[in-house]
C-alpha cells in the first residue's frame, strides 16, 4: 500500500515538473511574442502557414527544425537562436544574405508570408534567442507592428556591409546572368553542360564526327562569343570567372572590408583566374580538333578536354600533395565558393 502511495506521489510529482516546465516554455515563448514587432506574432493560423512556408523554402538549408542542420547550403543558421531583432529577419529575408537567396527579391514570399514565417520560427526559440528589434539601429520595439507602417530608415539601418552586396552577386544573385542567379551558379550550370558533352565527345574516340560535334557544344558552354550555337546558357563560364574576379575585386575594395574580405579575396580570384586558364585552353584544344589534326590527336585532346572540366568545377592538385588550395593551378568554383563561405 505504501509502495502504490509512493508510486502516485511520485507520478504527481513529475506531472507537475513538466507542467511547471511547459507553463515556463509557454510563457518564455509568449514573451518573446509579445517583444516582436512581428504584427502575427503569436496568431495561430499564421503560425500553422508560417510552417508551411518554412518547410517549402527554408527548411532545405536551416533543416527542417530550424536547427541549421539542413542539407543545402553549409553553415546555414540556427533559426532557433535567432536573436538580431525583427527589423533584421524581414530585411535579410527580403535581400538575402552571404550565402542566402533573396526571398523578396526573387518575388518568392511576401510581406505577409514573411511575417508568418517570423511568427511559426518565435515559436521555435530557445535560450538566447530575441525577436525584439534593438533600441538602437534596429528600429525600437513595436515599430514594425504594422507592415504598411514599417520605416524604410530603420531597415535601412540594419543593412549588410557594402561589401556584402558583391559577395551576394557572386553566390545569390546577379542581374546580368539568365535567370538572375549568382555568378557561380551559372558558372557551375555551364560547366556542367560543358561537362556532360566533353563526356559524350569523348565517348567514342574513333568517330571524328562526333568528337567534333559535342566539342563545339562544349566551347558554346565555356564561351559562347567561340560558338555561334549550341546547348549552353550563352553567358559561358569564362565570362562569369571574369566577373568573380571583377566583384571580388570590389569586395575587397570597399571602404568597410574587413581583413577577412581582403585575405579571401586573394583565394577566390585565384580560384577564377584558374578557371579563366583552362577555360583558354579548352578553347584551344577545340581549335586543334577543329583544325583537322589526327583522329588519335583529336581523341587525346577530347580527354583533355574532360579533365580540364573537372578542374573547373573541383580545382586540381596539381602538385600531388593530397590536397586542393586555392592557388595557381590548383582552385576551381569548389574552392571559390568555400572561401566566400569563410569570409566573417
Amino acid at each position: 500500500m505504501k509502495q502504490t502511495v509512493f508510486k502516485a506521489l511520485v507520478a504527481a510529482a513529475a506531472l507537475l515538473v513538466l507542467s511547471v516546465a511547459g507553463s515556463n516554455l509557454m510563457t518564455s515563448r509568449s514573451a518573446l511574442a509579445a517583444e516582436s514587432p512581428n504584427p502575427l506574432s503569436g496568431n495561430k493560423d499564421a503560425i500553422k502557414a508560417g510552417q508551411t512556408i518554412y518547410r517549402a523554402n527554408c527548411g532545405l538549408c536551416h533543416g527542417m527544425r530550424a536547427n541549421g542542420r539542413g542539407r543545402g547550403l553549409p553553415n546555414s543558421a540556427d533559426l532557433r537562436k535567432y536573436k538580431r531583432g525583427y527589423s533584421k529577419y524581414v530585411y535579410t529575408v527580403k535581400n538575402g544574405g552571404k550565402t542566402m537567396p533573396p526571398f523578396g527579391g526573387m518575388k518568392a514570399l511576401d510581406d505577409t508570408e514573411i511575417d508568418q514565417v517570423g511568427a511559426y520560427l518565435e515559436t521555435l526559440a530557445i535560450r538566447g534567442a530575441k525577436w525584439a528589434d534593438p533600441a538602437e539601429g534596429g528600429g525600437t520595439e513595436g515599430a514594425a507592428a504594422d507592415p504598411a507602417a514599417r520605416d524604410p530608415a530603420a531597415e535601412a539601418a540594419t543593412a549588410l556591409p557594402e561589401y556584402q552586396a558583391h559577395l551576394d552577386h557572386i553566390m545569390v544573385s546577379w542581374g546580368d546572368t539568365p535567370g538572375k542567379v549568382g555568378l557561380a551558379t551559372i558558372l557551375e550550370q555551364e560547366a556542367e553542360i560543358a561537362g556532360q558533352h566533353a563526356g559524350f565527345a569523348a565517348s567514342d574516340l574513333e568517330d571524328m564526327d562526333n568528337i567534333i560535334l559535342h566539342t563545339a557544344h562544349v566551347r558554346h558552354a565555356i564561351d559562347p562569343t567561340t560558338e555561334a550555337a549550341g546547348p549552353g546558357k550563352n553567358y559561358g563560364v569564362a565570362k562569369a570567372a571574369a566577373e568573380i574576379v571583377a566583384h571580388m575585386d570590389m569586395a575587397r575594395q570597399t571602404a568597410d572590408a574587413t581583413d577577412s574580405v581582403k585575405t579571401h579575396a586573394e583565394h577566390v580570384i585565384s580560384s577564377a583566374n584558374n578557371i579563366t586558364a583552362w577555360s583558354k585552353k579548352i578553347v584551344g584544344l577545340g581549335d586543334q580538333i577543329r583544325g583537322g589534326t589526327s583522329p588519335i590527336s583529336a581523341a587525346f585532346y577530347a580527354e583533355e578536354i574532360v579533365a580540364y572540366i573537372q578542374w573547373i568545377l573541383n580545382g586540381n592538385d596539381a602538385d600531388g600533395d593530397g590536397t586542393v588550395s586555392w592557388t595557381k593551378g590548383e582552385g576551381g568554383l569548389a574552392q571559390i565558393r568555400a572561401h566566400v563561405g569563410y569570409i566573417e
